[in-house]
Protein backbone atom coordinates (compact mmCIF):
# COMPACT_ATOMS: atom_id res chain seq x y z
CA UNK A 1 0.00 0.00 0.00
CA UNK A 2 1.05 3.55 -0.50
CA UNK A 3 1.85 5.38 2.93
CA UNK A 4 -0.95 7.83 1.65
CA UNK A 5 -3.48 4.90 1.52
CA UNK A 6 -2.08 3.56 4.71
CA UNK A 7 -2.46 7.13 6.70
CA UNK A 8 -5.71 6.80 5.37
CA UNK A 9 -6.92 3.57 6.56
CA UNK A 10 -4.97 4.73 9.69
CA UNK A 11 -7.47 7.79 10.71
CA UNK A 12 -10.42 5.27 11.32
CA UNK A 13 -9.94 4.13 15.28
CA UNK A 14 -10.81 0.57 14.45
CA UNK A 15 -8.07 0.17 11.93
CA UNK A 16 -5.78 2.22 14.30
CA UNK A 17 -6.26 0.11 17.39
CA UNK A 18 -7.03 -2.97 15.39
CA UNK A 19 -5.19 -5.82 13.52
CA UNK A 20 -4.50 -3.08 11.00
CA UNK A 21 -2.47 -0.84 13.30
CA UNK A 22 -0.69 -3.78 15.21
CA UNK A 23 1.95 -4.04 12.43
CA UNK A 24 3.33 -1.28 13.60
CA UNK A 25 4.99 -0.58 17.05
CA UNK A 26 3.61 2.72 18.93
CA UNK A 27 4.12 4.51 22.58
CA UNK A 28 1.64 2.68 24.35
CA UNK A 29 3.95 -0.83 22.97
CA UNK A 30 7.52 1.07 24.22
CA UNK A 31 6.16 1.69 27.72
CA UNK A 32 5.27 -2.25 27.72
CA UNK A 33 8.26 -3.33 26.39
CA UNK A 34 10.16 -1.59 29.00
CA UNK A 35 8.25 -2.40 31.98
CA UNK A 36 7.12 -5.97 31.33
CA UNK A 37 7.78 -7.45 27.88
CA UNK A 38 5.18 -10.54 28.96
CA UNK A 39 2.46 -7.82 28.07
CA UNK A 40 3.44 -6.98 24.70
CA UNK A 41 0.05 -6.32 22.80
CA UNK A 42 -1.97 -7.66 25.48
CA UNK A 43 -5.18 -5.99 25.86
CA UNK A 44 -5.16 -3.74 28.87
CA UNK A 45 -8.59 -3.71 30.77
CA UNK A 46 -11.11 -0.14 30.29
CA UNK A 47 -10.68 2.12 33.41
CA UNK A 48 -12.40 5.22 34.37
CA UNK A 49 -9.36 7.75 33.20
CA UNK A 50 -9.06 5.68 29.73
CA UNK A 51 -12.91 6.79 29.33
CA UNK A 52 -12.72 9.95 30.40
CA UNK A 53 -9.62 10.89 28.70
CA UNK A 54 -11.46 9.32 25.06
CA UNK A 55 -14.69 11.38 26.09
CA UNK A 56 -12.39 14.94 26.65
CA UNK A 57 -10.80 14.15 23.30
CA UNK A 58 -13.84 13.55 21.60
CA UNK A 59 -15.62 17.03 23.00
CA UNK A 60 -12.56 18.90 22.15
CA UNK A 61 -11.19 17.31 18.53
CA UNK A 62 -13.99 15.07 17.35
CA UNK A 63 -17.47 16.44 18.85
CA UNK A 64 -19.74 14.62 16.50
CA UNK A 65 -18.50 11.02 17.63
CA UNK A 66 -19.14 12.77 21.15
CA UNK A 67 -22.94 12.49 20.69
CA UNK A 68 -22.81 8.89 20.35
CA UNK A 69 -20.49 8.26 23.78
CA UNK A 70 -21.81 5.35 25.88
CA UNK A 71 -22.69 6.41 29.21
CA UNK A 72 -25.09 4.97 31.74
CA UNK A 73 -27.44 6.32 34.47
CA UNK A 74 -26.55 4.60 37.65
CA UNK A 75 -25.41 5.54 41.10
CA UNK A 76 -22.54 3.40 41.13
CA UNK A 77 -20.66 0.56 39.47
CA UNK A 78 -22.48 -1.88 41.44
CA UNK A 79 -25.93 -0.96 40.66
CA UNK A 80 -28.38 -2.94 38.73
CA UNK A 81 -28.78 -0.44 35.94
CA UNK A 82 -24.71 -0.71 35.50
CA UNK A 83 -24.31 -3.76 35.20
CA UNK A 84 -27.61 -4.37 33.09
CA UNK A 85 -25.97 -1.70 30.88
CA UNK A 86 -22.51 -3.69 30.28
CA UNK A 87 -24.50 -7.00 29.55
CA UNK A 88 -26.97 -5.56 27.06
CA UNK A 89 -24.21 -3.58 25.58
CA UNK A 90 -21.07 -6.14 26.03
CA UNK A 91 -18.75 -3.53 26.99
CA UNK A 92 -15.79 -3.43 29.80
CA UNK A 93 -16.68 -0.34 31.57
CA UNK A 94 -18.56 2.40 31.11
CA UNK A 95 -19.09 6.08 32.46
CA UNK A 96 -21.69 6.88 34.65
CA UNK A 97 -23.55 10.06 33.45
CA UNK A 98 -22.51 12.33 36.26
CA UNK A 99 -18.61 11.15 35.60
CA UNK A 100 -19.66 12.07 32.11
CA UNK A 101 -20.89 15.47 33.00
CA UNK A 102 -18.20 16.57 34.89
CA UNK A 103 -15.77 15.94 31.78
CA UNK A 104 -18.13 17.70 29.24
CA UNK A 105 -18.67 20.39 32.21
CA UNK A 106 -14.40 21.16 31.44
CA UNK A 107 -14.65 20.76 27.81
CA UNK A 108 -17.31 23.13 27.54
CA UNK A 109 -15.35 25.94 29.81
CA UNK A 110 -12.78 25.36 27.55
CA UNK A 111 -14.61 25.82 24.69
CA UNK A 112 -16.62 28.59 25.99
CA UNK A 113 -15.80 32.08 23.93
CA UNK A 114 -15.99 34.31 27.45
CA UNK A 115 -13.69 31.58 29.53
CA UNK A 116 -10.38 33.00 30.27
CA UNK A 117 -7.19 31.16 32.73
CA UNK A 118 -5.70 29.83 29.49
CA UNK A 119 -8.76 28.35 27.65
CA UNK A 120 -8.39 31.40 25.05
CA UNK A 121 -5.34 30.98 24.14
CA UNK A 122 -6.20 27.08 23.68
CA UNK A 123 -9.31 28.00 21.41
CA UNK A 124 -7.06 30.02 19.42
CA UNK A 125 -4.96 26.97 18.56
CA UNK A 126 -7.71 24.37 18.37
CA UNK A 127 -9.02 26.90 16.14
CA UNK A 128 -6.57 28.19 13.65
CA UNK A 129 -7.71 27.71 10.20
CA UNK A 130 -5.04 25.49 9.31
CA UNK A 131 -5.10 23.00 12.53
CA UNK A 132 -5.59 19.33 11.81
CA UNK A 133 -6.91 17.00 14.14
CA UNK A 134 -6.31 13.41 15.01
CA UNK A 135 -3.67 13.17 11.91
CA UNK A 136 -1.92 9.50 11.82
CA UNK A 137 1.43 9.31 10.86
CA UNK A 138 4.15 6.26 10.39
CA UNK A 139 7.42 6.50 9.89
CA UNK A 140 10.93 3.76 10.58
CA UNK A 141 12.63 4.41 13.33
CA UNK A 142 15.94 2.77 14.66
CA UNK A 143 14.41 -0.20 11.94
CA UNK A 144 11.66 -0.53 13.06
CA UNK A 145 7.65 0.69 11.66
CA UNK A 146 5.91 2.77 14.28
CA UNK A 147 2.41 4.75 13.94
CA UNK A 148 1.50 7.51 16.23
CA UNK A 149 -1.82 9.87 15.74
CA UNK A 150 -1.29 13.68 16.79
CA UNK A 151 -4.34 15.14 18.36
CA UNK A 152 -3.48 18.75 16.89
CA UNK A 153 -1.28 20.00 14.67
CA UNK A 154 -1.80 23.79 14.27
CA UNK A 155 0.30 27.14 14.83
CA UNK A 156 1.74 28.31 17.89
CA UNK A 157 1.80 31.25 19.13
CA UNK A 158 5.08 32.30 17.26
CA UNK A 159 3.67 31.22 14.34
CA UNK A 160 5.56 28.12 14.25
CA UNK A 161 3.93 24.59 13.70
CA UNK A 162 3.85 22.28 16.69
CA UNK A 163 1.97 18.76 17.82
CA UNK A 164 -0.09 19.60 20.67
CA UNK A 165 -1.22 16.67 22.75
CA UNK A 166 -4.01 17.12 25.19
CA UNK A 167 -3.76 15.56 28.55
CA UNK A 168 -6.77 15.42 31.52
CA UNK A 169 -5.17 15.35 35.19
CA UNK A 170 -6.53 14.68 38.48
CA UNK A 171 -3.80 16.66 40.22
CA UNK A 172 -2.64 20.09 39.50
CA UNK A 173 -0.80 20.27 35.90
CA UNK A 174 1.58 21.90 37.71
CA UNK A 175 2.68 19.00 39.56
CA UNK A 176 4.30 17.76 36.54
CA UNK A 177 8.24 16.75 36.52
CA UNK A 178 10.52 14.86 34.68
CA UNK A 179 10.20 12.21 36.82
CA UNK A 180 6.08 11.92 35.90
CA UNK A 181 7.39 11.94 32.52
CA UNK A 182 9.11 9.54 32.08
CA UNK A 183 7.16 7.28 34.63
CA UNK A 184 4.24 7.55 32.15
CA UNK A 185 5.95 7.33 28.84
CA UNK A 186 5.44 11.33 27.74
CA UNK A 187 8.79 11.49 27.02
CA UNK A 188 9.53 8.69 24.79
CA UNK A 189 5.77 10.29 23.35
CA UNK A 190 7.81 13.43 22.75
CA UNK A 191 10.55 11.69 20.87
CA UNK A 192 8.35 9.30 18.69
CA UNK A 193 5.77 11.98 17.66
CA UNK A 194 8.65 14.82 16.69
CA UNK A 195 10.00 12.05 14.93
CA UNK A 196 6.96 10.89 13.27
CA UNK A 197 5.77 14.39 12.25
CA UNK A 198 9.02 16.53 12.28
CA UNK A 199 8.01 19.05 13.76
CA UNK A 200 8.13 20.25 17.59
CA UNK A 201 5.78 18.97 20.02
CA UNK A 202 4.21 20.01 23.93
CA UNK A 203 1.51 18.91 25.57
CA UNK A 204 -1.58 20.73 27.33
CA UNK A 205 -2.66 19.28 31.03
CA UNK A 206 -6.34 20.26 31.95
CA UNK A 207 -6.63 19.73 35.63
CA UNK A 208 -10.02 17.82 36.47
CA UNK A 209 -11.13 19.55 39.73
CA UNK A 210 -13.66 22.42 38.81
CA UNK A 211 -12.67 25.52 40.51
CA UNK A 212 -14.08 28.95 41.55
CA UNK A 213 -12.10 32.33 42.30
CA UNK A 214 -12.99 35.44 44.37
CA UNK A 215 -15.53 36.37 42.26
CA UNK A 216 -17.22 32.82 42.18
CA UNK A 217 -16.68 32.48 38.55
CA UNK A 218 -15.78 28.52 37.51
CA UNK A 219 -11.84 27.90 36.23
CA UNK A 220 -10.09 24.83 35.16
CA UNK A 221 -6.05 24.28 35.71
CA UNK A 222 -4.30 24.76 32.40
CA UNK A 223 -0.53 24.26 31.86
CA UNK A 224 0.79 23.88 28.78
CA UNK A 225 4.51 21.72 28.74
CA UNK A 226 7.09 21.44 25.80
CA UNK A 227 9.48 18.79 26.86
CA UNK A 228 13.27 20.00 27.60
CA UNK A 229 16.28 18.81 25.12
CA UNK A 230 16.93 16.34 27.84
CA UNK A 231 13.59 14.98 28.41
CA UNK A 232 13.45 13.89 24.77
CA UNK A 233 16.94 12.26 25.00
CA UNK A 234 15.67 10.64 27.66
CA UNK A 235 12.74 9.42 25.28
CA UNK A 236 15.14 8.04 22.56
CA UNK A 237 17.37 6.14 25.02
CA UNK A 238 13.92 4.68 26.26
CA UNK A 239 12.76 3.65 22.91
CA UNK A 240 15.67 2.40 21.80
CA UNK A 241 16.21 0.40 25.18
CA UNK A 242 12.69 -1.21 24.34
CA UNK A 243 13.64 -1.97 20.59
CA UNK A 244 16.48 -3.72 21.81
CA UNK A 245 13.62 -5.58 24.06
CA UNK A 246 11.76 -6.74 21.11
CA UNK A 247 14.37 -7.50 19.17
CA UNK A 248 15.21 -9.99 22.18
CA UNK A 249 12.12 -11.37 22.76
CA UNK A 250 10.08 -10.81 19.20
CA UNK A 251 12.29 -9.86 16.49
CA UNK A 252 13.11 -12.47 13.37
CA UNK A 253 15.89 -13.56 15.30
CA UNK A 254 14.83 -13.34 18.58
CA UNK A 255 16.84 -14.92 20.97
CA UNK A 256 15.33 -15.54 24.50
CA UNK A 257 11.55 -16.56 25.48
CA UNK A 258 9.73 -13.47 26.70
CA UNK A 259 8.23 -16.17 29.22
CA UNK A 260 10.86 -16.29 31.64
CA UNK A 261 11.92 -12.68 31.20
CA UNK A 262 13.03 -10.65 34.29
CA UNK A 263 12.09 -7.60 34.07
CA UNK A 264 14.70 -4.87 36.20
CA UNK A 265 14.34 -0.94 36.53
CA UNK A 266 15.93 2.22 37.88
CA UNK A 267 13.32 4.89 38.07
Amino acid sequence: MKTKDILKKLEDDSNYYGDFGKQYLSNSDIGTLLSNPKDFRVSRPDNKNFAEGRYFHQLMLEPEKAKDFPMVDAKTRASKEYKQYKEDNNVEYVLRTSEAQDVKDLADWVLNPKSEYGSDIVRALLNNPIALKEQPAIAELHGHMFKGKADLITLDMDGQYVIVDLKTTGSNPSDMNKFRMRDFGYDTQCYLYKELFGMDFKFIFFGKKQKVNDSGEIYYDIEEITPSDQTIENGKMAVMNALANYDKFFGEGATHDVRKSYTRRVI
